[in-house]
């Protein structure tokens, strides 16, 4: 489990109080609370009693999965409800120090699927044309958090602090995992990294645009060749070209598209030009 997946839980949630406005149980199977949930008046504590009952997990299995393997995931198509945060004043007033341009996270949480990884060098190369277009490129995250050279960087001591200074930017490119779902749950303009491996038809959001290069997402949990091939196809100038997108005015007419296979040739055609 990862922020992302508890993200949906709250929108679940949410979802869940527009038919019954009682509160919400989360039985995981087992005692759990994420700092996601903290504050978050529609879910329900040990002294709430007149409560209605949520499963987060069926068998175990996240709502866009319908099994998995020691070698792969298997994917649902699956609409994400977009999630909530209720930030606190101490959230509020750090976040409120910070103005970010582009927020970008070229990390990936410690347990990720290697498949997910577009690549430092990517990366690197994306901040010299942000930086080339007039835009500052800012990370977020802990002490340590592992940095593209030069690149702006706000010390976050938690998930949540990190999403309130999400909400201040004025965009995020980001791959597909926790910060694109804070991303939605905040309502800031995102371009998210999907490469092969899972697809937005499992975790994508109307509002964002997402890159996906793979065909059949295939899920695996070991390196893959197809997905490598997916990742290297995403080349950071059609990056920019999304950012152009949801930066720009009318990129309230674009809301609802993401790229398919049928844009891999374009990205290759940009990379050989």
């Amino acid at each position: 489990m990862g922020y992302g997946d508890e993200l949906m839980v709250t929108g679940a949630a949410k979802r869940l109080q527009q038919t019954d406005p009682r509160k919400v149980r989360l039985d995981y199977g087992k005692q759990f609370w994420s700092e996601v949930f903290d504050h978050n008046p529609r879910l329900a504590h040990s002294a709430d009693k007149q409560v209605q009952m949520y499963r987060p997990r069926v068998n175990g299995l996240r709502p866009y999965c319908s099994k998995k393997t020691d070698a792969r995931w298997y994917w649902n198509s699956f609409s994400p409800p977009v999630g909530e945060l209720y930030f606190q004043p101490d959230e509020l007033a750090f976040a409120a120090k910070f103005k970010p341009d582009i927020i970008i996270e070229p990390n990936n949480k410690a347990r990720a699927s290697p498949n997910k990884d577009w690549g430092w060098s990517k990366w690197i190369r994306l901040v010299e044309i942000l930086r080339r277009e007039g835009l500052n490129p800012v990370q977020i995250g802990p002490e340590g958090t592992r940095l593209i050279p030069g690149v702006g960087f706000i010390q976050t001591k938690s998930f949540r602090w990190g999403c309130a200074v999400l909400a201040r930017a004025r965009a995020c490119i980001v791959p597909e995992g926790g910060l694109h779902h804070a991303a939605a749950a905040v309502g800031v303009p995102a371009v998210v990294i999907y490469g092969g491996f899972i697809s937005p038809a499992q975790t994508g959001y109307a509002a964002q645009r997402s890159i996906f290069t793979g065909g059949e997402p295939c899920g695996s949990r070991l390196p893959c060749p197809h997905c490598a091939r997916a990742m290297m196809d995403i080349m950071p100038e059609a990056v920019l070209h999304d950012l152009r997108r949801v930066l720009a005015p009318a990129a309230e007419g674009c809301e609802g598209e993401w790229k398919g296979i049928g844009d891999t040739a374009m990205m290759k055609d940009r990379k050989e030009s």
